[in-house]
């Protein structure tokens, strides 16, 4: 581990020994202050305490340090000297992660020697080990996945890119605290988890979708950071993403033969609209595309091929076969129609929007924009002529309120293909 000048270089910009010996300082101060507390033993009250300041340090500190490790070096112009060094974006990935986080980790440590001495004998430590660290591992390398696609698209200010990360660790830390108390209970609070008609314990099945969380967020940071250190690579991994999420969810619901489908279909919908705004939109990545297609240059082709193409192409055969099948969402149409041909044009419509006001002269301000006009679209306009007592005009505006999945098609077809011709008419000006 220690041949990594990356990590070597974040282990002595973090820990200096004054900052060391200053954080031991301070914890040892609270712990024994828990220590009088509980009547000279570690109890209860150091338990919690050790447990809250390992949330907040692993996560709410281990985050803004992942984060910063790769948004500090694009703010202080240092990421261009770093590309002409030897790292590969694998050690590059690795060597900020647990680099930047280490002074993070050792006061976690710190806490989790305190809460194995306070916990009792009922509690499950290695479990609890492992939901501890994997969980902060997760966190702190989603972060770094937020600050790569934050640098990829010019946003180079901590406080927006910070919020997401506040939002997930709002979202995981109360988890932790109940995974602890799971891990507590032993055999008492064991239960099953169905998949796919298979009856796996629920605490191995969190374990193991703990572990793929944390595994595919590597995959994209090393993906992310090859992109950045200009290395061109087919998009397998986002293949691979798809196939593992399609599977891994379609287990989950319960619609019978129509699970996967339904999975397919919303994974790769969904991907299309996070890919469309995690990928810098270049009019000049199109320009290149098309003319290695002229050229038949068929590697480069699959290499510059953007990732919301591929995810809505692969969206296409589960919207077919949903719609051949006439399956029905049970949730979905309490309120709506399933056309799913009908949402995926809806979804085409909306990214276009997105690629349309990003070629414009503000491309800073698409995604905001875009959002106002999703709110237009789904919300006001069809909402407004409902109130009126034109639902026909209603459903031009949002199709799924069509009674006819014909008509359906036909206004959402129209949408898109108009948002389509503006969108190109740009992209020809652009370029």
């Amino acid at each position: 581990m220690t041949t990594n000048p990356e990590f070597e270089r974040q282990l002595l910009l973090e820990c200096p020994p004054a900052r060391l010996s200053s954080a031991t300082a301070v914890l040892g101060t609270v712990f024994a202050f828990c220590y009088f507390l509980d009547d000279y033993r570690f109890g209860s009250i150091s338990s919690a305490a050790a447990l809250g300041l390992f949330w907040l340090i692993t996560l709410l500190w281990g985050a803004r340090q992942s984060l910063d490790s790769i948004v500090d070096e694009y703010r202080d112009r240092t990421w261009d000297t770093q590309r002409l060094s030897a790292l590969g974006p694998w050690q590059m990935a690795w060597g900020k992660l647990l680099g930047s986080t280490s002074m993070v980790w050792y006061c976690a440590g710190f806490c989790l020697l305190v809460y194995t001495l306070s916990a009792g004998q009922s509690t499950d430590l290695p479990r609890f080990y492992f939901y501890a660290i994997v969980g902060g591992l997760l966190v702190q390398s989603a972060a770094l996945l937020l600050g790569l696609l934050a640098v990829g698209r010019g946003q180079t200010k901590t406080g927006s890119i910070l919020l997401p990360a506040l939002i997930g660790f709002a979202v995981v830390a109360p988890q932790l605290g109940d995974l602890s108390e799971i891990a507590g209970l032993g055999s008492a609070g064991f239960r099953w988890q169905p998949w796919y008609g298979w009856q796996f314990a629920q605490q191995d099945f969190h374990q193991f979708s703990l572990f793929c969380a944390v595994f595919w967020c590597m995959v994209a940071n090393y993906r992310l950071l090859a992109q950045a250190l200009g290395l061109r690579k087919p998009p397998t991994a986002w293949l691979g993403f798809i196939v593992f999420l399609v599977v891994y969810l379609g287990g989950l619901i319960p619609s019978g033969n129509f699970g996967l489908a339904l999975a397919g279909f919303g994974v790769c919908g969904g991907l299309t609209y996070l890919s469309v705004v995690a990928e810098p939109q270049q009019p000049m990545q199109i320009k290149r595309l098309l003319d290695y297609y002229r050229q038949h240059n068929w590697r480069r082709v699959i290499e510059e091929f953007p990732l919301s193409w591929l995810s809505f192409a692969l969206a296409l055969p589960f919207a077919l076969y949903l719609s051949a099948n006439r399956a029905h969402i049970a949730w979905f149409e309490l309120s709506l129609h399933s056309y799913p041909l009908a949402a995926l044009l809806l979804i085409l419509r909306d990214c276009a929007i997105y690629v349309y006001l990003c070629y414009g002269k503000n491309p800073q301000r698409a995604f905001n924009l875009s959002l106002l006009a999703a709110v237009l679209l789904y919300g006001v306009l069809p909402g407004l002529f409902s109130a009126l007592g034109m639902p026909s005009l209603s459903a031009l505006f949002f199709p799924l309120c069509a009674d006819s999945a014909l008509a359906a098609l036909l206004y959402a077809a129209l949408q898109s293909a108009l948002v389509l011709r503006l969108a190109y008419q740009r992209w020809r000006q652009t370029v």
